[in-house]
Order: structure tokens, then sequence, then C-alpha cells
């Protein structure tokens, strides 16, 4: 997977856990929730704040996922290795998201893992690549 192809994966899994929360909150807290510029505090639930906090941490992610592409992207960075972890990266932050709606404590560690491992082994040749 190229560089950019997986910034664009990675921009698209995060757009879409901001439309399951906006979508979640309007379905349940009505349609003026959305409208509302005073929104009261509601209880979200126990799916509400998992909702929130896939979404959350998604961004959160973006502050080391999206430095260690665009640098790989920039550096011209290549080989198999970069490619499938690139891939690695985008794979593992859906499943993340997927495995984090689900409520079943640690499996959602997998795909974080696939997401941080795969930026880690990208830095380390983004590093090799700028040192080089």
């Amino acid at each position: 997977m190229s560089f950019e192809l997986a910034l664009i994966g990675f921009a698209l899994v995060t757009m879409t856990a901001l439309t399951v929360e906006i979508a979640y909150a309007y379905i349940s807290q009505g349609f003026g929730y959305g409208f509302s510029s005073n929104r009261p505090m509601v209880d979200r639930g126990a799916l509400g704040l998992r909702i929130q906090r896939a979404y959350q941490n998604q961004v959160e992610s973006a502050a080391y996922i999206v430095p260690v592409l665009a640098g790989a992207a920039f550096l011209g960075v290549t080989g198999d290795g970069p490619a499938l972890a690139a891939a690695v990266i985008v794979f593992g932050r859906a499943a993340f998201v997927l495995l984090y709606y689900t409520g079943i404590p640690f499996i959602r560690i997998l795909g974080f893992t696939c997401g941080s491992l795969g930026s880690l082994y990208l830095g380390i040749q983004c590093l090799v690549a700028a040192v080089g």
C-alpha cells in the first residue's frame, strides 16, 4: 500500500468513526439534540461511551500515525516492508475501532498493536532514510 493511500485510508477510518458517533447521537438523543446550542449533559450509555472513546482514540492516534506516513512519503521510503507496514496501520486502526465498539475487554488491543507496531516500524525506516 502506498503511503498516500494509507493516509487516505486512515482519514476514511477517522471520518467513518465520526459519522458513527454523530449518527448514534441523533438516534439516541433525538434529532433536536444536534441542533441545540445548549446541549444538556446526557447519559450516553455503555455503547455511546465506547463509540465516543473509539473516535477519540482514533483522533489521538493521528498525532503519531499521520506524521510517520507523511514522513515516509516525503522521504521516499520504498520496499515491501514499509508498504506492508502502511497497510497494517490502516487495517489495524480500522479493526481497533470496530473491536472497541464490541465492548469485549482486551480484544481491541490486537488492532491497537497492529497500528502501533506498523507506525514504529515506519518511524525507524524514516530515521534510516533521513540519516542515510
